[in-house]
This record gives structure tokens, sequence and C-alpha cells, in this order.
């Protein structure tokens, strides 16, 4: 079998922009949150979680938060803070 791969040229070569995304998911429970943030350190992976504040239509003078967690390919690296 035979392949060929077309040659990237200085154009189309992109800047790595970080790690990938392998899944988002979405969770009103701490607890399933944080049991997530867990598997991804134990395998080694990196994540993001992002908190919102949700209100409910059935209840809209109440207030839930929500977190977003996506998975991501690797640990990412962070920048050095600047002054």
């Amino acid at each position: 079998m035979t392949v060929d791969f077309a040659a990237e040229t200085p154009e189309t070569q992109a800047e790595p922009t970080g790690p990938s995304i392998i899944y988002t998911a979405y969770f009103s429970a701490v607890e399933e949150l944080v049991e997530h943030m867990r598997a991804a350190d134990v395998l080694n992976l990196g994540f993001r979680v992002e908190s919102y504040l949700v209100t409910s239509e059935e209840a809209p003078d109440t207030i839930q938060v929500e977190f977003e967690f996506t998975l991501l390919s690797e640990q990412p690296t962070r920048e050095e803070e600047r002054d």
C-alpha cells in the first residue's frame, strides 16, 4: 500500500494552539465534576473547568451553579505572568 502526503509549505503550517479537545461535559453536581477531574489526573490528561450561573425556567427566582468540563489531550502549559 502506498500513501502520499502533501508537503506542507510555510504558508500552510499552522501554529500549535495548545492541546486538542477530547470532549466537553456539563454537570450540575460538584461530585460528578470532581470525579472527572480525578480521572483526567490519573490518565495524565489536561482539563478546563468553567462555572456559570443558570436560572431555572420553572423557578426563575432561583439560581443554580453549573459546570462545563473540557477534557484535553494533554496538560496545558501555563504562560508566565507578564508585568
